[in-house]
């Protein structure tokens, strides 16, 4: 339940005192709902948007920098969508930063970071969509698993898919992903890392294919043609998705027609 006095706390203004730091540390803390299931993702997108302005103290900044590299899991949660918020605004050497703490974030041990990191990619994507792209196309050439699952939760976000454009593109990136994986470059690589790559795929699919549905319904169907078990697997657990299979029953039903079992 969210905590009435959230919206009076002067969150912005803790980062910019020192002083205030352990106090802003304490509050984050108590309500980020950790140990549990779910973090408190609203109280840290709060505190993300207080880093959304283009001017950012040194002290708040310097903050950011301390809590990337904490060894719990919510400080680094809050500040990575935080730097990531404030990419739009930043100058290109803080820029530089943010980008590397994204990649790190991506590959991080921890999952609730590397949730951060695709949730800081929606940040830059809502506020410039080319300026994400950019940052995405930078890296799609030597991406690692753990960076090809936080594109694809990135762009699996309806306020991003809304522009035909920007689905397309998605959906191509996606289509790239899978066929890596139909090519054998993810061969040799960590199946740890290969699960959750696909975990991110079984659902973000039928994002991009509820937007661009003709295109994204013949990139389901080569995928069901190319009879890789894997692929199988993530094209039944998109149709299971009410987005697709309430919208589009026949496409839905044509495809699970030919499937085979995994």
């Amino acid at each position: 339940m969210r905590d009435k006095q959230e919206d009076t706390v002067p969150l912005q203004e803790w980062t910019q005192n020192r002083e205030s730091w352990p106090l802003l540390e304490e509050y984050l803390q108590l309500r980020s709902g950790l140990p549990g299931p779910r973090a408190n993702l609203e109280l840290a997108a709060r505190f993300a948007r207080a880093y959304a302005e283009t001017e950012i103290t040194d002290a708040a900044w310097s903050l950011l920098t301390m809590w990337v590299e904490d060894s719990g899991e919510y400080l680094p949660f809050c500040a990575v969508q935080a730097g990531a918020a404030h990419y739009a605004f930043a100058d290109s050497l803080r820029r530089g930063w943010i980008k590397k703490v994204l990649k790190q974030a991506m590959n991080d041990a921890r999952w609730r970071v590397r949730e951060a990191a695709a949730i800081g990619l929606q940040y830059v994507g809502e506020y410039n969509f080319s300026e994400l792209q950019e940052l995405l196309d930078s890296w799609r050439p030597e991406a690692t698993l753990l960076d090809q699952r936080a594109f694809v939760a990135g762009l699996a976000h309806p306020p991003l898919l809304k522009s035909r454009e920007q689905a397309q593109y998605s959906l191509g990136l996606a289509a790239e992903i899978t066929d890596g994986i139909l090519k054998g470059r993810s061969a040799g690589y960590d199946s740890e890392h290969f699960r959750v790559l696909s975990k991110g795929l079984e659902y973000s699919l039928s994002l991009f294919v509820a937007a661009e549905p003709e295109a994204g319904f013949a990139l389901l169907g080569r995928l069901v043609a190319s009879g890789d078990e894997r692929m199988i697997r993530i094209v039944k657990s998109n149709l299971s998705k009410a987005r697709l299979s309430k919208k589009y029953p026949g496409q839905v039903e044509e495809l699970l027609a030919g499937l085979t079992s995994v």
